[in-house]
């Protein structure tokens, strides 16, 4: 699972208001679309009050057959508590932006020109893992810059590898406590990032973000001891449940990717990188609540915000559009909790 991998996949109207119709056709579409709206709200809600507890054999308790793998997540813990003294002394009134980017120099360029102007962003470093050098300020590359505010920008060279968990590797000389991991191709709007950064400040253990999945049991009992990753915006609204933030737009405490580097599982980096499905978010998600027990805290944006970013493509044409990428999520959480030697899984739900 690569940078390279992921770049590689990735007239009647007016006959009507001649006629006069038009209006009565709005109110008609405006009344049917509330009515839906509020029946189905009624019907979400009711479904929450009377849901029956799931079956012994499809709970949420995740037993397995198979038998755990070892983790010391006590270990873990430790060395979270530690580095939270860490953390604490180092700047709480503004964030660093770590921008993951892969060969897509115009997508790069509208991310620094929109995140420079942003409220509350201290610095913007960018993963480059590209093979060619990194641009250079001041220099005929400054658009790879933001002229207003020079230094702002830095560049931080991966120049061995083009894994996608690059962009979690730890940065020594970071003066911030709060990171916002983003794509270049994720422009959260300046007012909603602001919003999210203060959610984080009241929940800085947690992973803050605006996209939120789930998991879900195996539909088929021949599946066995696996889950399913649940994408469907629907299923996710109609449910109201979430357990997994996308760490394309999300805070965390820059602790965590020393944890990242120190602690993750035997085996779940390799796993990652020889073809995981691109599951980085996931097994980020799988160590913050191994070792917090808490779930993650999402922060929606507006629905124009999220109807933009799809019809503009945002977030879209990368590998989260190939054939079988959310079947191979799911395999990803199934393993996962064998890697991190959960018996029962450590994602953790709560509701939007």
């Amino acid at each position: 699972a690569t940078h390279a991998s992921a770049a590689a996949r990735r007239g009647s109207t007016h006959a009507m208001r001649a006629r006069g119709g038009a209006p009565r056709v709005v109110a008609r579409v405006a009344g049917t679309v509330l009515g839906i709206w509020a029946m189905a709200h009624l019907a979400r809600a009711t479904s929450r009050a009377f849901a029956p507890t799931l079956n012994a054999h499809r709970d949420r308790s995740g037993r397995c057959e198979e038998t755990p793998g070892k983790w010391d997540v006590d270990a873990a813990r430790a060395r979270a508590r530690a580095l939270t003294a860490e953390s604490e002394a180092m700047r709480a009134d503004g964030f660093a932006v770590l921008l993951n980017t892969f060969e897509r120099p115009d997508l790069l360029k509208t991310a620094l020109r929109h995140y420079g102007k942003c409220r509350g962003v201290e610095e913007i470093r960018v993963v480059w893992s590209e093979k060619r050098d990194a641009p250079r300020e001041g220099t005929a590359e400054d658009g790879y810059f933001v002229k207003k505010k020079p230094g702002l920008v830095r560049y931080d060279a991966h120049a061995e590898s083009t894994s996608i968990q690059n962009r979690f590797e730890p940065l020594d000389d970071l003066r911030t406590r709060a990171v916002f991991n983003v794509d270049e191709d994720v422009r959260i709007p300046c007012d909603t990032l602001y919003r999210g950064f203060k959610a984080w400040q009241k929940h800085p253990d947690a992973l803050v973000g605006y996209y939120a999945r789930n998991y879900a049991p195996a539909k088929k009992p021949s599946d066995g001891c696996s889950w399913r990753y649940v994408a469907n915006e629907f299923q996710l609204w109609w449910s109201g449940k979430y357990s997994i933030i996308l760490t394309k737009a999300a805070f965390m405490d820059q602790k965590y990717l020393k944890l990242y580097k120190e602690h993750l599982p035997d085996g779940v980096r390799e796993y990652i990188d020889k073809g995981g499905g691109n599951c980085e978010d996931i097994a980020m998600q799988f160590l913050i609540s191994s070792i917090t027990r808490e779930a993650p805290v999402y922060v929606p944006a507006s629905l124009m915000y999220y109807a933009k970013a799809k019809l503009g493509g945002v977030g879209v044409a990368g590998i989260s559009s190939g054939a079988g990428h959310h079947l191979k999520r799911g395999d990803c959480i199934t393993d996962f909790q064998t890697m991190f030697g959960a018996e029962h899984i450590p994602l953790v739900e709560t509701y939007q």
